[in-house]
């Protein structure tokens, strides 16, 4: 693991720090003696997560309670922070959608459109314009392996995603010539609640699973280091497999019948 603190300073600001991916960075940046700023909409999960890294770690995590779907509400939180000196954002909170097209509730995916696109830009372009400033800092963004391929009844949330990775590996050598670092997460299947209970069946994919964890501490070794993260050999097989193997039409066909067979027929 990379001494992160000396590479990026004593503060990271995590959004959806209250639980899944999010929590288990601040655990990691916590171990190295870094404050991570967490956000979330449950302040009650942000207080118990602060309270549970420090006795487990002796840092004091500061919690605000942001809803990352209201564009006005990034916009105070960012004001309220200003003058705290944060040199890593990992923009871990985001949203998933699936079901057949035109089956997703359209304000449901409208908000997954505002937290995995507009928030990930507006806190981006913010970060980027401070830490290329200081010539210095770290910026981490989550995307997704539905993000590098074709994903039926994921349609939206992979849109969303792919947008995620384009703007940070697009993003990589401008801001490294500036002395900033940028990466993006592609994890795979990941044990988190957002995953946990979505109407998939996940036994039925051909995918195996990772602990949250274990993703966070692959990534945090290869921030800066790697445009894009995939963490795990067989999703890194299956990425490889879409782009070399496959046509993008004959994969798009085969991942629909695979997921089609495991989603629930209300979905469909």
């Amino acid at each position: 693991m990379q001494n992160l603190k000396n590479k990026y300073g004593d503060k990271a600001l995590v959004t959806g720090g209250s639980s899944g991916m999010g929590r288990a960075f601040a655990f990691e940046l916590a171990k190295q003696g870094i404050e991570p700023i967490l956000i979330a909409r449950s302040k009650d999960k942000l207080d118990e997560t602060a309270n549970e890294i420090f006795e487990k770690h002796n840092v004091k995590a500061q919690v605000y309670s942001v809803d990352l779907s209201d564009e006005n509400a990034i916009t105070t939180f960012l004001s309220q922070i200003e003058n705290e000196k944060i040199g890593l954002l990992i923009h871990a909170a985001g949203m998933e959608n699936n079901g057949g097209f035109t089956k997703v509730n359209p304000q449901k995916e409208l908000m997954l459109i505002k937290l995995n696109v507009t928030a990930t830009y507006l806190l981006t372009n913010h970060f980027a314009k401070k830490m290329t400033q200081n010539k210095k800092g770290g910026i981490l963004l989550i995307s997704s392996m539905a993000g590098l391929m074709p994903t039926p009844y994921f349609s939206n949330y992979a849109a969303s995603k792919a947008y995620v990775h384009n703007l940070g590996l697009s993003l990589y050598p401008e801001l490294k010539h500036k002395g900033v670092d940028i990466s993006v997460l592609a994890p795979g299947l990941t044990e988190t609640n957002m995953v946990a209970d979505n109407g998939i069946d996940w036994s039925k994919l051909p995918m195996s699973s990772m602990k949250p964890e274990k993703v966070a501490k692959i990534t945090l070794s290869n921030l800066g280091n790697k445009a894009t993260i995939i963490p795990g050999f067989m999703n890194k097989m299956m990425v490889a497999m879409s782009k070399r193997v496959f046509s993008m039409k004959s994969f798009s066909t085969l991942q629909g019948s695979l997921i089609k067979k495991a989603i629930s027929d209300d979905k469909l």
